[in-house]
């Protein structure tokens, strides 16, 4: 097992809606593709992580500590309707590695080789960018709800600017939180906690559903001597590659169906 990477993620049972998935399925695929594509990374600690209220099932339960994982719940940040919050539960899980890294359970890990290649920059913070420049934060049409931002985290205004996948549009320095590599012993976890409460009762124009992104970004900059906006490939986002997704890195699949591959085991 790697001393140098815990990969963190969810297993929580919801039923489906408008504000989630159910994750307890594809958190046995996730876990396959790391099995089986983590390349020297493959054993590493992974911790599947719900809130107390969504319980996966013990079939699941038991699959997961079969293939090495470590199933942990916790109380949840109290924000039921939309449960992407919990992801910072998580993250502020004890770890004695030298990095994390959370994964949305929506995703499929592909390429070893380009997994391994993460941990060999030297770089406290790696995450993923804005899709579109257009996206609602990251847009620099929103230079003032930012500036409250900073103020709110106590953090100086980046000077650089971060360019938007598909569009090549630039934007504000703004982070998904859906594949966040971070290293530890920098307070991260802990500051991301911290922000996402303060940013989700601050008020700021209605920034309740994006809190777990902004207060992300927030924490980077607070936290992080280095950073950096990982490409494309580590967040392929299944309706804009369609097939050729699997030339990809991590497959960020949502609630489309694989089926065209036979690297992608689909029924675990």
């Amino acid at each position: 097992m790697s001393g140098k990477l815990t990969i963190i993620s969810s297993c929580e049972f919801r039923e489906k809606n408008n504000y989630s998935k159910n994750y307890e399925p594809m958190s046995r695929r996730l876990v396959h593709s790391i099995r089986t594509n983590g390349g020297k990374y493959k054993d590493c600690r992974i911790v599947m992580w719900y809130s107390e209220e969504a319980a996966p099932s013990l079939e699941t339960t038991d699959w997961l500590i079969e293939h090495g994982c470590d199933v942990i719940g916790g109380k949840s940040l109290g924000h039921n309707c939309e449960p992407v919050g919990n992801k910072i539960m998580a993250v502020n899980t004890p770890v004695d590695t030298e990095f994390s890294l959370w994964i949305d359970t929506d995703m499929y890990l592909l390429d070893p080789v380009r997994f391994e290649e993460l941990l060999e920059a030297d770089f406290d913070v790696s995450a993923c960018g804005s899709n579109n420049a257009h996206h609602r934060w990251a847009s620099l049409e929103y230079a003032e709800h930012w500036a409250q931002f900073y103020e709110l985290a106590g953090v100086d205004a980046p000077a650089e600017r971060f360019t938007g996948y598909l569009d090549g549009l630039p934007q504000h320095v703004y982070f998904n939180s859906c594949f966040v590599l971070y290293r530890n012993g920098r307070n991260f976890p802990e500051t991301w906690k911290d922000l996402a409460i303060k940013v989700r009762n601050s008020g700021i124009d209605e920034c309740e559903h994006n809190f777990t992104q902004t207060s992300l970004t927030l924490a980077v900059l607070k936290t992080a001597r280095t950073y950096r906006e990982l490409p494309f490939t580590y967040n392929a986002v299944y309706c804009r590659v369609g097939k050729k997704a699997l030339e990809e890195t991590m497959l960020h699949y949502q609630d489309n169906i694989i089926d065209f591959d036979p690297r992608v085991k689909w029924n675990v």
